[in-house]
This record gives C-alpha cells, structure tokens and sequence, in this order.
C-alpha cells in the first residue's frame, strides 16, 4: 500500500519526496527517491555520518547544511547518489581499485594516511581479498585520532566471518556469466576450483569473499584500533529510514 501523499517521507540526502510504497521504502537496495534515486542504505548511511559528526543533533538533509571544508573525508567507489553532496559540503575525494584515484586498501599509499576526518565504506570490504584484519587496520591508518568510520557490510549474527575462500591465495576468475569459476592456487600448491560465485553490481572487485559476523566484526575492529563501535538502528520515517530487519545496517567507530 502507498503512503498518503500528506505523509510521504522525504529524503534526506536530497530533500525531495519518495515516491514509493512503504515496502519499498523499507527495502535496502531499492531505488526510492525522485530526486537522487537513494536507496533505504544510502540514507542510513549519511544519517549514521551526520549523527556521528554532529553528536546526535536531529538529522538535517545533507544538501542544504553548511558547508564545512576544514573536514576532510574520503570514500571507497561511493556510489555518485550522495558524492557528489559529499563534495559541495566537506573536503571530500571519491577513491577506486580500478581507476583513478585509485585506493588499494590492502596496501595504502602513503600519501593517504592519517589525514582524514572520516572514511566512508559501503559495502565494500566483503569484496577485499587477505585478512580482515589488515583491513580494518589499514582503514584505521587512513583516519586522524578521532576520526570516523563509517560503514555497511553484509553480515549476520553468527558467531564467526564466514569465509567463502578460505585459502585464498594466487586466484582468477574463468568463464562467463553464471558459468564463472573461481580458481585458486593454494599457498602450498594445490589448485582449488569454486562455482556457484555471488558477485554484487557495480564496478572494481565484486566477488563476494566472506560474510562477516557482527560480532566478530566488533571484535576485530577494537583490535584494529577502534572505540565506539555503534549498530545504527534508529528509525527516522520522516527521512524514509525504515528498517525491518537489523542485517546490513550502518556501523561507525572512531579511531583511538
């Protein structure tokens, strides 16, 4: 059923109106604004940086607040629905594996590290290969004392990370389609061959690696160099942050 016209929620990454049923307001991945097309995760996402940044004030749309460019923040293939807002309102740069700028998140430039305010990361660490744990810290090497992460990842409440591969080492990916298979040789030697593969849209590396546990997650994130670790799972239907299931929702730590 539609939500009356006097009761259409807004968004609040761009101010206007969603024009969608409550169900698919409510639905993380699908496109529900007029204006920008954001989905339920991109607006959770800016409403978990806004809270954080501005200390839990109400949740304003992020097209029309001030803009503050002594903060500097950085992403990881943002999605263009709200960079581009990113960039009028903060000291923002939009970063790519595979093109420039180019961020390799394995193995950080130099010149990347320690300088940043927050790093926003959506769905993205799923896809990196190697240990999460040299993720997490290098995603904390990039950020200032202080500063904020700010992330969605898929996950459940299991009590370890799921891991796809877990000998992932020398790998390609052969074939078409759903026909793809993912062949590994093994650190000692053994070759290793994988079907039935999950990739997820957009650009760069899409294989699903692994999927986290959200407590697992909470732990090593304190071990990386985290404090503060939050699940936000505040609603806000006057933005059209409606969440019916605590899967996939934004997490933000800041860096000791």
């Amino acid at each position: 059923m539609s939500i009356p016209t006097t009761e259409r929620p807004a968004c609040n990454i761009c101010g206007f109106r969603l024009r969608a049923s409550r169900e698919a307001i409510a639905e993380r991945e699908t496109r529900s604004c007029i204006g920008c097309g954001s989905t339920l995760r991109f607006r959770a996402l800016m409403a978990a940086l806004q809270s954080e940044m501005d200390q839990a004030r109400e949740i304003r749309v992020l097209e029309r607040i001030p803009r503050r460019g002594q903060i500097k923040g950085i992403g990881m293939t943002d999605a263009h629905i709200y960079t581009n807002a990113l960039r009028r309102k903060f000291d923002y740069i939009n970063t790519y594996f595979h093109k420039r700028p180019m961020l390799d998140i394995r193995h950080p430039a130099a010149h990347y590290l320690g300088k940043y305010d927050f790093v926003v990361s959506s769905d993205v660490l799923e896809h990196v290969d190697g240990p999460c744990e040299r993720t997490l810290g290098n995603l904390r090497a990039l950020l200032k004392p202080g500063g904020l992460l700010v992330l969605t990842v898929p996950y459940g409440f299991h009590e370890v990370t799921i891991e796809h591969f877990p000998e992932l080492n020398d790998y390609r990916i052969e074939g078409k389609g759903a026909d793809r298979v993912l062949v590994n040789i093994t650190s000692d030697g053994r070759e290793q061959r994988f079907s039935d593969l999950s990739f997820h849209g957009g650009d760069g590396s899409t294989l699903e690696l692994r999927i986290y546990s959200y407590p697992h997650l909470v732990r090593l994130l304190g071990e990386a160099g985290f404090v503060d670790v939050k699940l936000h799972d505040s609603q806000y239907p006057q933005w059209g942050i409606i969440h019916d299931s605590l899967l996939g929702l934004p997490i933000t730590a800041r860096a000791a």
